[in-house]
């Protein structure tokens, strides 16, 4: 028996795309629901799910059910609009998991990560059924239908765009990229070796269940298959197959679009007093049927598995079925007779079984005692130890940045993504109250989610050694500012393909004062969005969550407590406008905090008190326990072109640069500390309307990227790496 890694407790989300009747598929992820339950936290996620299934086989109220967005139907394109943009909508509807099991084709385009997919088979229409499909009838001779497992109805296309569809949809399926690919079979994974150009080693038969049998009088001129009803089945071979025999009666049990026709080839072949149709068998009622058979049939196309193979074995059924697919590997001549696919091939077997039933009942015990080497607690602990070595290789292959107390010092900037494109939009002069600017970037007046912006950004950042960026989100009365999110987005997704060393931080900017729901909210999106890219910025091993603090919320212990609750997994860190008071901080944030930085240095004294006010705020946070401390450094502030009144009581609306003379002197600052902080902040790469930037501009050109380059490499030099 295969052994479980032991005391590991994974939060799964388990993804397929339909659940509402058995399949080989299906069966395989009702096992694992069944046996994991007790041992990991599971959300299974579906576009529609059969709860029947689920009760039937003792899966409760344990596992957390998620209905996905339906397959789009009825629609000209329907077919591209479910390969190229459902499996994009389903990713925006399935939450955060430690790691994420997915079955059958599309859920390997989800693009979720760390990811182990089962696809059972790969988009067969595309390689080996490409020839083998259904050809509409008179009326739709134009049209050719094509079946994508598990929907129940064939999808159809234009004859004049089939090959170019086809061509299309196979790009598309070239973009998941699973970590890890389970095949049902050694068969299956040749097979999938050859379509995704990667090698599948993760090989788990199913399994059958030898309990759900029992003995029953047996009739030798019962036979019986389970199959869909599709053209690849094959199952009108088993109906004319039982028209070359004498007496033979066969129960084809399953559904699909093909039961009409094959209705009347049984009706044409004159076998309605001997061939039968029958769904939704429950167990019990199959379990029965397949004991007082004589044999089993199956003749599907090139069968991935079969997993209705072993079941037959389980229930002592010797086995006519065609001599290919992946159940041939474990199947032998004392149990199975393999034939071409001929109608007269299977029609001969029938018959000698017919006429020999003890031959049968000696082949059946034969299959029976094999189908014990093929138990599901063994195929489901093998995919559960698959799931567990994944999620721990994920771990020790993300990059994330994880720092212990004795950690080096870490550089970091602030990041304003909220700019459209172009002179009058949105930040650049849209406002006179707070959006007017006096400087023009060399990048001209740029749209923040534009890929070019953000790829010169990201060499700026690497040009200076930064280790991590905060990326500033604002959230109002009008709820989250979608253009910075946007931007944000492309900022992960960029640094991602460009597999940058750079480590990226979300500061929350709540513009609120009575109700921090869309604050939480808005948290609750970082944590299923963002906080498990291989790219967030973690420090002593936790995901970072900065606050932009104006102090708005300081006393309200109810607000703050509902912050502190929706950001549990975080490191919050403070970015505050206020100095922070060691002694009466508890009674204004409530121990919300591990560590709190001043956000704009240059207003919280005049010039010749800076180092001393700078001191007393690094000393008090020390004083106070707080587990992080930080500086910031500010090359100059300028508001006075801003017509907002809330601004007039500041008495530091401008500090001037002096061509650098202020930056140097916050890098003195930093350079003549005793004990090292955790992390340096610079304010701010480009906040143009407090004139806080060092992005180059069309006056100070690259000055202050070659000061803070040549500042950050020097404390590097003097605290190590």
């Amino acid at each position: 028996m295969v052994e479980l890694i032991p005391d590991v407790r994974l939060n799964i989300g388990l993804i397929i795309t339909l659940l509402e009747k058995y399949g080989g598929a299906e069966r395989y992820l009702i096992e694992c629901l069944r046996l994991w339950q007790d041992r990991h936290d599971i959300t299974l996620y579906t576009t529609a799910i059969n709860r029947d299934l689920l009760a039937e086989h003792g899966i409760g109220s344990r596992v957390k059910i998620v209905t996905l967005t339906p397959y789009f139907s009825d629609h000209e394109h329907s077919i591209f609009l479910n390969i190229a943009l459902l499996p994009k909508i389903w990713r925006e509807e399935i939450g955060q998991h430690d790691i994420y099991y997915s079955h059958l084709w599309p859920t390997h385009l989800i693009d979720l990560h760390p990811m182990v997919w089962s696809p059972h088979e790969p988009m067969r229409i595309l390689h080996d059924l490409r020839f083998d499909q259904k050809i509409g009838g008179v009326k739709s001779e134009n049209r050719r239908q094509i079946h994508i497992y598990p929907k129940y109805k064939y999808d159809s296309i234009d004859k004049n765009l089939f090959d170019a569809s086809l061509n299309a949809i196979n790009q598309i399926d070239k973009t998941g990229k699973p970590e890890r690919i389970i095949a049902n079979s050694y068969y299956t994974a040749g097979y999938l070796e050859e379509v995704y150009q990667r090698k599948v080693t993760d090989v788990v038969y199913p399994g059958a269940d030898q309990n759900l049998f029992t003995d029953a009088a047996i009739d030798p001129n019962l036979f019986v298959t389970i199959s869909q009803l599709w053209t690849f089945k094959r199952v009108q071979l088993l109906i004319e197959a039982v028209a070359l025999t004498d007496h033979t009666k066969l129960v084809i049990v399953g559904s699909g679009p093909e039961r009409e026709n094959l209705l009347n080839l049984i009706q044409k072949l004159g076998l309605e007093e001997r061939v039968f149709i029958s769904s939704g068998l429950n167990n019990k009622e199959l379990s029965l049927l397949l004991s007082s058979a004589c044999a089993f049939l199956f003749a599907a196309i090139r069968e991935p598995f079969g997993i209705v193979i072993l079941e037959a074995m389980a229930a002592g059924k010797p086995i006519i079925a065609v001599d290919q697919g992946g159940y041939t590997e474990i199947c032998d001549d004392r149990f199975a007779f393999l034939v071409p696919a001929h109608p007269s091939a299977f029609a001969e077997k029938m018959s000698y079984l017919q006429h020999n039933p003890e031959i049968a009942r000696q082949m059946g015990a034969f299959g029976l005692k094999k189908s014990e080497e093929y138990r599901w607690e063994r195929s489901v602990i093998e995919i559960e130890n698959i799931l567990i070595q994944t999620y721990i290789e994920s771990l020790s292959n993300s990059p994330k940045v994880s720092l212990a107390k004795e950690s080096s010092v870490l550089f970091g900037i602030q990041y304003f993504a909220w700019y459209g494109e172009g002179f009058g939009a949105a930040h650049w002069n849209d406002n006179p109250k707070f959006g007017r600017v006096s400087e023009i970037p060399i990048l001209g007046y740029y749209g923040s989610a534009k890929g070019e912006t953000i790829h010169a950004h990201f060499d700026l950042f690497e040009e200076m050694g930064l280790d991590f960026i905060i990326l500033n989100l604002h959230v109002d009365l009008l709820g989250v500012n979608q253009l910075e999110l946007m931007g944000i987005q492309h900022v992960f997704e960029i640094a991602q393909k460009r597999n940058s060393a750079l480590q990226f931080a979300i500061q929350l900017c709540p513009y609120v004062t009575d109700s921090v729901k869309d604050v939480t909210d808005v948290v609750t999106m970082i944590s299923k969005n963002f906080k498990n890219h291989s790219h967030y910025f973690h420090l002593g091993g936790k995901p970072v969550l900065f606050w932009f603090w104006a102090g708005t919320l300081d006393g309200n212990k109810s607000l703050i407590n509902q912050l502190a609750q929706a950001s549990t997994s975080f490191s919050n860190i403070a970015v505050s406008l206020r100095l922070f008071h060691p002694v009466d901080e508890l009674q204004l944030t409530f121990d919300f905090f591990e560590g709190m930085v001043p956000f704009s240095p240059l207003e919280l004294a005049s010039e010749e008190n800076w180092h001393k006010i700078w001191t007393l705020a690094y000393q008090n946070a020390k004083r106070a326990g707080m587990q992080y401390r930080g500086v910031t450094l500010s090359p100059g502030y300028d508001d006075t072109h801003l017509e907002d009144e809330l601004r007039l009581a500041n008495s530091y609306r401008s500090m001037p640069r002096e061509e650098g003379k202020t930056y140097r002197s916050c890098f003195e600052f930093v350079e003549q500390l005793a004990e090292k902080p955790d992390l340096v902040m610079i304010s701010t790469f480009n906040e143009y309307h407090e004139n806080s930037h060092i992005e180059p501009t069309l006056h100070h050109r690259n000055k202050y990227i070659d000061l803070s380059k040549e500042f950050i490499k020097s404390l590097r030099d003097k605290w190590g790496k």
